[in-house]
């Protein structure tokens, strides 16, 4: 991809980015995560333009993506589903201690837990 090409994308993107902040009507909650999703795609997509991304070892990258979806997903759990405090305290415990049990046997920490594959990873 030449320089031009990908300066004209990221103008674009950041308009319509700019213009989604400015005019549509959200909750400023919804725009933050939005606009971290937003970042997170361009900053990957520009990774695997200037051929980064092969550089980077891929399962910490899936290893990334997971927890940063997990995080997204918890997070509006925590905010848009009307639960008792106690409920949502429990529930982000269980997610919690899962992800640390995901981790350590995908890093081969621990073993003798069922292998849950994400990606190539």
């Amino acid at each position: 991809m030449d320089l031009i090409s990908l300066i004209v994308v990221l103008i674009v993107v950041g308009l319509i980015l700019g213009l989604i902040n400015a005019y549509l009507p959200m909750e400023p909650r919804i725009k933050q995560i939005l606009n971290g999703v937003v970042i997170i795609s361009v900053v990957l997509w520009l990774l695997n333009a200037f051929g980064l991304m092969g550089v980077l070892p891929r399962g910490l990258v899936s290893v990334t993506v997971v927890l940063i979806v997990v995080g997204l997903l918890l997070s509006l759990v925590n905010t848009y589903i009307p639960m008792d405090s106690r409920i949502k305290q429990i529930l982000n415990v269980i997610v919690i201690i899962a992800v640390i049990l995901w981790l350590l046997s995908v890093f081969g920490i621990i073993s003798g837990l069922p292998k849950i594959h994400m990606g190539n990873f």
